[in-house]
């Protein structure tokens, strides 16, 4: 089924807001989930390799859904696969807080892996689909919403737990998001409006591809390390109070944030390279902050630096696997996009035995070298203007 140029560029601006909501779900949805780790860890007693472990289900679930999400997109379109596992995703928030076993919590993050997984290569297909039909980028201002929907989830997390039980706490959250989304839903840009732009799925990457792909996947291994692990960083290394221990990514997502919805007007003024460049130093410099300031306090304002300086990083990573090769963009930004969730995916969850070998903090000293690694090869690998 076709759609007039017209008439989809007419329903653009209202497409943009439902996207708006679901990567704001997306991002308040893992929040809530931050807030609940060290709960559950305490709960099952568990160690931090265990923690590890359930965390690679999580992965795992949504790497094994994604392997078919272009397949699914080339047969229904992004924008009905987003309404499915939006749903999906915020009813299962609560289950994880529910599960009396670790063998029932590792099978429920992996359908939450699943749904939150499928979710986001769909919502960042509509994004770019309403992007292109708007006639100017948005993507940076998606990515701040996820990173705000993180702010949100994870300081509402913090102030329910003090409330209710956890599983309530989330099913609030949950239901919050839901009724938000039922309401903007209908607003996405009809059926396989983009079923021929992103049939293909993955195609095999170009060496600029794969380094960009290669840099998304740090820079998103560095934010899921602050999602999974910043709390338990604060609360047991740091001798943090709960409180203070969600504050964490609560500070991180918010600086991220703020850093995204500036991100466009940065990028051109100075150019793709030098923000991504600058902003891994920042973030080294915010991680050092947090190992070395000594306090709870002081770190989650290094965890705040860290946020600012990776906010465009990922934003300019998928803009320049756009315009990197004429013609084959889509599959660019696939590959891209699922080199970089496996970063986000799969890296807390092997943190997490690095983390049981020595400590937590010392995984967060992998993560600023990581920084620096960005920092050297953003050079060569993001073009000066986009």
């Amino acid at each position: 089924m076709g759609f007039p140029m017209q008439d989809l560029a007419a329903r653009a601006p209202a497409a943009r807001w439902a996207t708006i909501v679901a990567f704001f779900l997306n991002g308040t949805v893992f929040g809530g989930w931050a807030t609940q780790i060290p709960v559950i860890k305490t709960h099952l007693d568990l160690s931090p390799a265990v923690v590890g472990l359930a965390l690679l289900c999580l992965a795992a679930g949504a790497l094994t859904a994604m392997i078919g999400t272009g397949a699914l997109l080339g047969r229904v379109g992004s924008a009905p696969a987003v309404r499915v596992t939006a749903l999906l995703f915020a009813l299962l928030l609560p289950l994880p807080a529910l599960m009396p076993s670790l063998a029932g919590l590792c099978a429920v993050l992996f359908l939450f892996g699943a749904a939150g997984g499928t979710m986001d290569v769909a919502m960042n297909a509509h994004g770019a689909l309403v992007e292109r039909h708007l006639g100017r980028p948005i993507m940076s201002s998606l990515h701040g919403m996820w990173s705000l929907g993180g702010l949100v989830g994870a300081a509402a997390g913090g102030l329910l737990l003090q409330m209710m039980p956890p599983a309530a706490a989330c099913a609030v959250i949950a239901g919050a998001l839901i009724a938000l989304f039922l309401a903007l839903q209908g607003r996405f840009l009809p059926g396989k409006a983009d079923g021929g732009a992103e049939s293909g799925g993955l195609a095999l990457p170009s060496r600029g591809t794969l380094l960009l792909g290669a840099l998304t996947f740090l820079a998103f291994l560095s934010e899921g390390a602050i999602l999974d692990w910043s709390a338990i960083y604060l609360r047991e290394d740091l001798g943090g109070a709960t409180t203070v221990a969600g504050l964490g990514f609560a500070v991180f997502s918010g600086a991220m944030a703020a850093g995204r919805f500036c991100g466009d007007a940065l990028r051109q003024r100075v150019g793709g390279a030098t923000l991504v460049r600058s902003g891994a130093m920042l973030a080294f410099a915010g991680l050092a902050v947090a190992l070395l300031g000594g306090g709870p306090v002081v770190a989650v304002v290094g965890f705040g630096l860290t946020g600012l300086g990776l906010s465009n990083v990922v934003p300019v990573l998928f803009s320049a696997a756009g315009s990197g090769e004429e013609g084959n963009a889509a599959s660019s930004i696939a590959a891209v996009a699922t080199l970089g969730y496996a970063g986000v995916l799969t890296g807390p969850a092997l943190l997490g035995f690095v983390a049981e070998a020595s400590t937590v903090g010392f995984s967060f000293a992998l993560v600023a070298a990581l920084a620096l690694v960005i920092a050297l090869a953003s050079t060569r690998a993001v073009p000066r203007r986009a």
